[in-house]
């Protein structure tokens, strides 16, 4: 994924509701028999102003461990809690194994003393068990944001890819999925194109879907795979709104002038549904390859390549938070240059863009 060199600041002050609820996200693992510490801990870091991650949050009828791995991937820093206790479990040991095999910053807190079998290489906060409370001036944000950003620069955060477009709508869909299966949401970024807001709600039997896709015909399969992307990114639109940078200029020669009316016409149904708080846009001149979503401060995902007709090739997709986090710095900096350049407020971005798009339609359908 290409991004640009980090100032060494994390963008953490917020500036707008829709941003604000991008908060650190801390994973506790812990021992059973320590939940009191861990119930103190959780406090601590949620009064600090940051997201604690704990088997709490946990869903009932879902796989225990794979909530875990689930968690731990989402998290800005790992926290164990290193105990006498903790250490007779084996899974405090793997799930620090799996936070470091991920990249994830660790941040372990040793009550008491660090028992002998823990893992020694990682330095631990030490801190009494009777004065858990001293926890409050270490856990603060600052502590966490400088865990972060020795994290943010680096080399190694793991990435996958889909290299089809429809592997692409489906990674896109679980990835999405997985965090609104926490009970959490976030912004929706996107950049490219129409963004995925251009894609038809209506099920797949529709005549949209057909007029969509114009002279080149797709399957229903490929229709049910965009439809699952367009579904759930529009959860977490619904819930946290969007930020877009898209391009309403595109022609989409290759599949017809009836194909871009239609799209053009699914992206104004959505602008037109949402409020002007939780949607701002902003138009860039781009290729149709240029593709980036993220979504809160949770995933990224960028196309490397794209043709028309054929769709968004080798899409990379990372969810380690420090990565994910700068990018989402860095859109939000280009985004705010393209509306101080046109001189529209964020607030009156999804009204102007609607303005726009509406007199786009009307040439098109005199023509």
């Amino acid at each position: 994924m290409r991004t640009k060199k980090s100032t060494g600041k994390i963008a953490r002050t917020p500036r707008s509701p829709m941003r604000a609820g991008e908060k650190y996200r801390a994973f506790i693992s812990y021992s059973h028999s320590d939940r009191g510490i861990a119930e103190q801990v959780a406090r601590i870091l949620e009064k600090n102003g940051i997201d604690p991650l704990w088997d709490k949050n946990f869903l009932f009828g879902t796989g225990f461990h794979d909530q875990i791995r689930t968690y731990i991937a989402h998290a800005h820093v790992f926290i164990p809690l290193l105990t006498p206790e903790a250490n007779e479990r084996k899974w405090v040991h793997q799930e620090i194994g799996y936070s470091m095999a991920l990249h994830v910053p660790v941040l372990p807190i040793a009550i008491g003393t660090l028992p002998d079998a823990m893992i020694h290489q990682i330095h631990a906060l030490q801190v009494p068990k009777t004065d858990i409370h001293l926890l409050d001036s270490v856990l603060d944000l600052r502590t966490i944001e400088r865990v972060i950003l020795r994290n943010t620069d680096s080399l190694s955060p793991l990435f996958s890819c889909a290299q089809l477009p429809d592997d692409r709508a489906k990674m896109m869909a679980v990835h999405a999925s997985d965090v609104l299966s926490m009970g959490k949401c976030g912004v929706v970024r996107q950049k490219g194109g129409l963004s995925s807001f251009n894609i038809p709600l209506e099920t797949v039997g529709h005549s949209v879907w057909s007029a969509r896709y114009g002279k080149i015909p797709r399957s229903e399969e490929h229709f049910s795979c965009q439809r699952n992307e367009r579904l759930e990114l529009n959860k977490h639109a619904e819930q946290a709104g969007c930020i877009l940078m898209i391009n309403p200029k595109l022609s989409y020669a290759e599949y017809g002038v009836g194909a871009r009316i239609c799209r053009l016409n699914c992206v104004l149904s959505f602008l037109k549904s949402m409020p002007d708080d939780r949607c701002w846009v902003a138009f860039k001149d781009m290729e149709h390859a240029e593709s980036v979503t993220i979504v809160g401060n949770w995933f990224a995902a960028e196309s490397v390549s794209a043709e028309v007709g054929k769709g968004y090739r080798q899409t990379i997709f990372t969810r380690h938070a420090p990565t994910v986090m700068a990018r989402a710095a860095q859109f939000d900096e280009e985004f705010d240059e393209l509306l101080a350049l046109r001189k529209v407020k964020p607030l009156e971005s999804r009204r102007w863009a609607i303005e726009q798009i509406t007199g786009i339609l009307k040439k098109l359908k005199v023509t």
